[in-house]
């Protein structure tokens, strides 16, 4: 019986240290999740609402929404009309060639006719990067297969430059945007295959756009700066004590000795008092001094391409708006104060995996035992009392 009393005595407060945990892993989780959502642009925070809601369509309504993505892309009625409609042209051209009554109109109909073959063939083009764009933005968005999800490290972008407006295109492409959005096909004025936009995500806006240009648009990826900062915290940067090679950082992120004051080490106690840990301050200037030139010429490598540095600004850093696209005197595509924030905010990118101090050893705190005062014991005598 005393078994049993003492296994549900166990059980009981295991159950307890559970809750507990979970509890605190739940507050955990929420805070970094509303602390997340903080850093987030407003235009961050719509483009994700676009993403969800279309996300939501496409699994909770999946027979519906395979229908209707059979409407977009090369299913489109619109696509089918244009398609139609060069080719009874092009057929109407080749008629008038047969029956020119002069070298002028001849000459007319053949300029028609090779006008609409040209227009005939940039359609087969755009149907065919169409075909590429529809798969390959299904699996981006919805981070299907390996890809990441969309707006997260190593995930399709989601702001920056076309992109928000972009993605809402694509999803109305997809019949993924309600029954009252459609994308229309036709001709423009310079005989170049457009696509226009109208519907409900697009909060009344119409988008139109050459279609070969807006099919071929590359949102771009979220740069994972984490890891690329581990690798250069990890590459050799000084000499050890033995003149070996040494990095900032060990394989398991930990500080290698040339990197902290070990002459400096210090000793903290636990609050009961049993437990002693020793820690070693970083030798943070040399850290610092070791680290900026590396993270100069990483930032000036992400610059010279306006748009890769424009997805880390608003991706990674949650810029509201766009960088300024200029000609500085360095030759980037981006003002010189721009510059100057992007550079602050990629060395301030390093500091999470840059702590003050090291941890050592933790060990037990061994008190000395304290003797018992020895007290010499007084005899006392006849002749002390008289």
């Amino acid at each position: 019986m005393k078994t049993q009393d003492n296994f549900t005595i166990i059980n009981k407060e295991a159950n307890k240290f559970w809750e507990k945990s979970i509890l605190e892993l739940g507050n955990n989780k929420s805070k970094e999740i509303k602390t997340e959502e903080k850093s987030m642009s407003l235009s961050q925070k719509e483009a994700a609402e676009v993403q969800k809601n279309a996300a939501i369509k496409l699994f909770n309504e999946e027979e519906i929404a395979v229908k209707n993505m059979k409407k977009g892309g090369i299913r489109n009625p619109s696509l089918m009309n244009l398609g139609n409609d060069i080719i009874w042209r092009i057929y109407k051209a080749n008629g008038s060639i047969a029956n020119a009554k002069s070298r002028e109109d001849k000459q007319k109909a053949n300029d028609l006719l090779t006008q609409l073959n040209d227009i005939l063939e940039e359609l087969y083009e755009v149907i065919e990067i169409g075909k590429d764009t529809d798969d390959t933005f299904g699996q981006e968005y919805f981070g299907l297969g390996k890809n990441r999800p969309a707006g997260q490290v190593e995930g399709m972008a989601l702001v920056g430059g076309d992109t928000p407006v972009w993605s809402k295109t694509m999803t109305i492409r997809m019949g993924l945007a309600g029954d009252n959005a459609y994308e229309e096909y036709y001709i423009g004025d310079y005989n170049e295959i457009r696509l226009r936009y109208n519907g409900g995500a697009l909060n009344g806006e119409t988008i139109d756009k050459p279609a070969l240009q807006w099919l071929a648009y590359d949102p771009g990826i979220v740069l994972d700066i984490k890891s690329q900062n581990i690798k250069m915290l990890q590459a050799p940067s000084t000499l050890d004590e033995n003149g070996e090679q040494a990095s900032i950082l060990d394989e398991s992120l930990q500080y290698n000795d040339p990197y902290l004051l070990l002459d400096k080490a210090y000793m903290e106690i636990s609050d009961d008092g049993t437990k002693q840990t020793e820690f070693f301050p970083a030798n943070m200037p040399k850290i610092i001094s070791d680290t900026k030139a590396r993270s100069i010429a990483k930032t000036n490598s992400i610059l010279d391409v306006y748009e890769e540095a424009n997805i880390v600004w608003r991706n990674n850093f949650n810029q509201e708006k766009d960088l300024e696209y200029s000609v500085a005197p360095n030759g980037m595509n981006v003002s010189e104060e721009q510059q100057v924030q992007f550079q602050e905010l990629m060395f301030e990118s390093l500091k999470e995996l840059l702590p003050t101090v090291a941890m050592g050893a933790t060990t037990e705190v061994i008190k000395e035992e304290v003797q018992p005062e020895m007290v010499e014991e007084e005899v006392l005598t006849a002749d002390q009392f008289n």
